[in-house]
């Protein structure tokens, strides 16, 4: 049932980002260094922990590779807190063109519907 929620919050923020990147870019030039460090820790927080629920749900290799890599984006997202490669990271997205903000937001809705049909 959480995995559904999940998806569907991925598929809605993907709906988001792929109708309006330009608010996402706009967002990312003018909040304080501080706040955006803070969010980008909850996004990968929020996309490791999807990736450890995702690992507990099938068998195989693959989801132990995911939870592997579950478990690595945790420990990232608490480096990126304290870091400056955030501030790099953070300097790069709000360059780039609106069309890679379309493409993500693609990738967000594939990443949910897969969630929300396969979980």
């Amino acid at each position: 049932m959480i995995a559904k929620i999940i998806g569907l919050i991925w598929i809605v923020w993907g709906i988001l980002i792929l109708i309006k990147p330009e608010i996402l870019r706009k967002k990312l030039q003018t909040k304080g260094s501080k706040k955006l460090k803070k969010n980008l820790f909850l996004l990968t927080l929020f996309l490791s922990i999807t990736l450890i629920m995702a690992s507990f749900k099938a068998s195989g290799l693959l989801p132990k590779i995911l939870l592997v890599l579950g478990i690595i984006g945790i420990f990232k997202a608490f480096i990126f807190l304290k870091s400056k490669a955030s501030d790099k990271l953070i300097a790069l997205a709000s360059s780039l063109s609106l069309t890679v903000y379309r493409v993500g937001g693609a990738l967000y809705i594939a990443i949910g519907l897969s969630i929300v049909k396969f979980l």
